[in-house]
Order: structure tokens, then C-alpha cells, then sequence
């Protein structure tokens, strides 16, 4: 898993490269909107970086996402927590 979080371009991830109105088709096609919240965004958009670097294994996309979650700053997990919320209000 280390080769993959080192082969991950954080720039992809960090700050959301979202719309509000791709959140909410992102959303609408994974869970309803009242399951909404920053983190899933951003495990969304882990997951869709990871399938780009030819990585389908839902464990250690699950776990990337996680980490980078973890090892990401306030200001990172707020700028998905305002998509999540804008989203959910739009």
C-alpha cells in the first residue's frame, strides 16, 4: 500500500476538484444525499485516483483513502466538509 499512497497526486485529491453539481451526481449514484459528508467525497475522488493508476482493489483504496484522510490537514477536510454541506443544500 505504500507504493500506491506515494504514487497518488495529492493535488488530484487536496482541495476537491468538484463541482457541487458533480458532488451531488457523485453522491446521488453511490448513497443519498443524507449520507452526505466530506470524507466519502474524498474517499470518492481517492478511488478514482487510485483506478487511474491501475489500482482496483477496494481494500487498499479504502485504506489509501483512510490515510490520506488522517494525514490531511484541517483546512483539506474543510474545504470537503463546505462541498458535502453546499452539496447537500443545493
Amino acid at each position: 500500500m505504500n507504493n500506491l499512497i506515494t504514487n497518488i497526486n495529492r493535488t488530484s485529491i487536496f482541495p476537491p476538484s468538484l463541482s457541487i453539481e458533480e458532488a451531488i451526481n457523485l453522491l446521488n449514484s453511490n448513497r443519498s444525499l443524507q449520507n452526505c459528508h466530506g470524507q466519502m467525497l474524498c474517499k470518492i475522488l481517492v478511488a478514482k485516483e487510485c483506478r487511474r493508476l491501475g489500482e482496483n482493489n477496494k481494500m487498499k483504496i479504502a485504506s489509501a483513502a483512510s490515510y490520506l484522510w488522517k494525514e490531511s490537514t484541517s483546512q483539506e477536510k474543510s474545504d470537503y466538509i463546505d462541498l458535502s454541506i453546499r452539496s447537500f443544500y443545493s
